[in-house]
């Protein structure tokens, strides 16, 4: 195993190990440090938080892949962005099952209705998709694809992202353990994708 799917390992589960002990012991107590912050701050977290809405890159990269493959004829580049919308698309298609299927409530339904933890199946309502983080998810598979395509651009990458996942704790979005495992839900995304593309020998990096 290359020492690079080691650390990815080790850092997923490391995510895993963490969000079960946040759901258990922090979750909670974060929700309420935060939802004290002051305004001044929380906005610096709502400008931040944007990043991690996925319609962003779908605006930048289709526009992006359609010039690149077809007006350009720059194969490279277009499978480049092509990697990165296939990460994108799969990340969000799969995270909305999840939400569904965990049901978790958000930390407005604690403030307001005392409810913390999980309705299975209750619904693609926003009360209660807090698990995993959406955002999360997004901003680590993008930030897991573009270290892939361009190594020296990860500790950039990831740090925007983990900027991204802290804007959603601090804006009592989403509770630490939702963003831990869209985070590590973001990482094995783009992974597996990177994966299947490497089973069809299909160069990213090189070209």
């Amino acid at each position: 195993m290359k020492k690079s799917r080691i650390v990815a390992l080790i850092v997923i589960i490391s995510f895993f190990f963490t969000a079960f002990l946040s759901y258990n012991f922090w979750d909670i107590s974060l929700a309420c440090y935060f939802k004290g912050l002051s305004q001044s701050i929380l906005n610096i977290a709502e400008t931040v938080t944007i990043a991690g809405e996925s319609k962003w890159y779908f605006v930048v990269f289709i526009p992006a892949y359609l010039i690149l493959r077809f007006v350009l004829k720059n194969q490279g580049w277009s499978r480049k962005i092509f990697f990165l919308l296939v990460s994108i698309s799969a990340s969000g298609l799969i995270n909305l099952l999840i939400k569904w299927l965990a049901g978790r409530h958000r930390p407005v339904d604690f403030f307001n209705k005392g409810l913390f933890g999980f309705d299975y199946f209750g619904g693609l309502v926003y009360e209660t998709t807090s698990f995993p983080s959406g955002h999360a998810v997004t901003a680590f598979t993008l930030a897991t694809a573009i270290t892939v395509l361009f190594p020296r651009w990860r500790i950039l990458a990831f740090a925007a992202a983990t900027a991204i996942g802290m804007s959603r704790i601090m804006l009592t979005s989403n509770y630490l353990s939702d963003v831990l495992i869209g985070a590590a839900c973001g990482i094995i995304y783009a992974l597996t994708v990177k994966y299947i593309v490497d089973r069809y020998n299909i160069e990213l990096v090189q070209k």
